[in-house]
């Protein structure tokens, strides 16, 4: 394998962990700042949403943007404006200040998220789209298992105003450099040139658009959730913060053993993509079963182990099965226009999650529903049309 050829790759993992990989630990400083500020679990689980109403709204721009300028612009701008603005929510005064710093965190996310780094990955990497996609995508579940362990040990010893501030500012140096180091100056502009842009109205009259939207919506948005039920589910079954930081690393070791799979797998099997997709939703709902049946950790750790798998091999789906169904030199189009589909589900699951635990003191019922929404995932992803046809980069 040639090193320098995969650093674009290796560049895309870190911005994925520090960028997505994030929401692990958003759940760690959901009780303190209800407590700075005195509101309600569900007003700090809020937040979340904006991680999926900003994308909605800015992913079709994003999306073009991916096709026509610099990559290495939008990431560098992006990361600056997601880690200032986390600074800015670690010295807020008021909640809503607090809100607004989460805000511009979203803003900047949108720009080195997955639409972007996804597509950097389809443009650069043509007939290696799995192992590319599988390579970026490893760097959530790396931030899975490093950073839950960090933060719980951070906030065991720090004010949280001080550890996210410390952690924002440290990631910002980080990233600056391995984007400049990593991502060519002109990878975006130079794969897109000379591809017209997709008729629009070509795209939505396409089943496959709106199946592969779908079921990505509720596979990722279930995952999100999960995520910041995590902490105060375990909390609330009598472990440490600690132990719950150890439980969530080892979702991000199997899922890293998960996107392994799929690298390892390659292309060989994109004729079944959508019965890969279909299984790894199945499989997240089978360890969403076993966790509500845990009774101690012996038994916890199997089931975050299974959740972890299929989570953490399912996060490239979403643009492999773009790149299955619509060309490479749209990728990033396709991908935008279909995050508003994210939009309805992430209004309503973190909110509702957090309304539940206040009304019920657990998240049994919410774990219960992520798994009905998971098995309704899959199905949207077995409804997919054979993808044997696709034209595919060369």
């Amino acid at each position: 394998m040639n090193l320098r050829r995969w650093l674009p790759a290796a560049c895309g993992m870190a911005c994925m962990g520090c960028g997505v990989g994030l929401i692990s630990i958003y759940g760690f400083f959901v009780e303190p700042l209800a407590r700075t500020f005195g509101v309600g679990v569900a007003a700090i689980n809020a937040g979340p949403v904006a991680l999926l109403l900003v994308p909605a709204f800015l992913g079709p721009l994003v999306g073009r943007l991916v096709d026509r300028v610099s990559i290495r612009r939008l990431v560098l701008v992006g990361v600056s404006c997601s880690m200032l603005s986390l600074c800015v929510s670690s010295i807020a005064p008021a909640l809503w200040v607090a809100a607004l710093g989460f805000l511009g965190f979203a803003v900047g996310l949108t720009l080195y998220g997955p639409v972007v780094i996804n597509g950097l990955m389809v443009k650069t990497y043509p007939g290696q789209e799995a192992r590319a996609l599988a390579v970026a995508a490893m760097g959530i579940s790396v931030a899975s298992m490093i950073l839950p362990p960090l933060v719980g040990m951070l906030l065991a010893w720090l004010d949280w105003r001080l550890a996210l501030a410390l952690l924002a500012l440290g990631l910002l140096v980080c990233l600056w450099i391995l984007v400049l180091a990593g991502i060519p100056a002109h990878t975006a502009a130079a794969q897109a040139s000379g591809r017209g842009a997709m008729d629009g109205a070509l795209m939505y009259r396409r089943a496959a658009f709106w199946l592969i939207g779908l079921c990505v919506a509720l596979g990722l948005n279930a995952s999100l959730v999960l995520g910041i039920c995590y902490p105060p589910h375990f909390l609330n079954q009598g472990y440490t913060v600690a132990e719950a930081g150890w439980f969530m690393a080892l979702t991000g070791l199997a899922g890293m053993t998960g996107k392994g799979v799929i690298a390892w797998l390659g292309d060989a099997g994109h004729h079944y993509a959508r019965w890969v997709a279909a299984a790894l939703l199945l499989l997240q709902t089978v360890g969403i079963q076993l966790l509500l049946a845990a009774d101690s950790a012996v038994e916890v750790l199997p089931a975050m182990a299974v959740i972890g798998f299929g989570a953490g091999a399912f996060v490239p789906m979403h643009p492999y099965l773009n790149s299955r169904y619509f060309d490479a030199a749209n990728i990033g189009q396709v991908s935008g226009a279909q995050m508003p589909l994210f939009l309805p589900f992430g209004l309503a699951g973190a909110p509702l999650a957090g309304y539940a635990y206040d009304q019920l003191g657990n998240y049994h019922l919410v774990l219960q529903c992520l798994g009905a929404a998971l098995v309704v995932a899959a199905a949207l992803a077995i409804a997919l049309p054979g993808a044997r046809g696709v034209p595919v980069a060369k």
